[in-house]
């Protein structure tokens, strides 16, 4: 197992667990977005599918919500009247601020939903501000059938098939300065496919790395190294201070350097992975 790989699945395994376990639950169909065919189905359901699924979770009536029991920041289930296209929704009405040390916010889910369009990830559940009972807060897609690495015995899947997938997750975690990636907040979908939840506390205003770089992938990087401020300040102005943004540019320049200092010393084809 490589080094990279080594270190993400210590991680996972001593990392507390939140949020993931609130997305997995019965293997109860999902209509009409998984793909029709005989290969596994994809567990990003909603590609393809995005402003059907914003304005679903958005506007559908939620019936009831339930306490899920488990979660550092409390999450709920939001049942739906109308399963047109999904029949639950998580709810986090996390209001900004710190506690027990930690920077949350439900608009850190939203945003990093917001971010992951732009930069074409397609690993973030969609998630939108909207209330319920009087309380703003996060509605996010909540996912059938899948489990967490937590709940698959701890290990982040390893292998050639999975490699591009944990680049993108730890390339995506340095830009938006989430220092919670667990066990339990990543979602194991079909052969090379993860899926990232749990971003309250994501986008802290620090230019600290979470993960060393080791590689990254070609496209995702290229995209990376694209963005201007006034992409950032369009996507993620909405949902948090000025001085976060900044954050995030301080950090793609902290990425930058150390991709430039490892190609210098490795070769491009070694550092930067089509």
């Amino acid at each position: 197992m490589s080094s990279h790989l080594r270190h993400i699945a210590v991680a996972c395994s001593i990392a507390v667990t939140i949020a993931a376990t609130t997305h997995a639950r019965g293997s109860d169909a999902v209509e009409p977005l998984q793909a029709q065919s005989q290969a596994p189905a994809a567990a990003a359901i909603w590609i393809g599918h995005e402003a059907e699924v914003e304005t679903h979770l958005r506007d559908a009536n939620v019936s009831h919500l339930e306490d899920i029991g488990t979660g550092v920041t409390n999450p709920q289930r939001g049942h739906l009247d109308s399963a047109q296209s999904f029949d639950s929704l998580v709810w986090k009405p996390i209001a900004p601020g710190r506690r027990a040390g930690h920077w949350e916010s439900y608009k850190s889910e939203i945003a990093a939903y917001e971010l992951d369009k732009l930069l074409r990830l397609q690993m973030v559940p969609p998630a939108v501000e909207r209330q319920i009972d009087g309380e703003e807060g996060a509605a996010i897609i909540w996912l059938s059938g899948i489990k967490s690495v937590k709940q698959s015995g701890g290990k982040v899947p390893n292998g050639p098939v999975w490699s591009r997938a944990i680049r993108r997750m730890q390339t995506f975690d340095d830009l938006i300065g989430n220092p919670d990636r667990n066990g339990g907040n990543i979602l194991i979908g079909r052969p090379g496919e993860l899926i990232l939840i749990d971003h309250s506390r994501a986008f802290v205003e620090s230019s600290r790395l979470p993960w060393r770089i080791e590689r990254v992938d070609a496209d995702l990087w290229g995209r990376i190294q694209s963005l201007t401020r006034e992409d950032l300040d369009r996507v993620l102005g909405p949902w948090m201070s000025g001085g976060a943004i900044d954050a995030v540019m301080e950090r793609r320049a902290r990425m930058t350097t150390d991709v430039d200092r490892l190609i210098a010393k490795n070769g491009r084809a070694r550092v930067v992975v089509d």
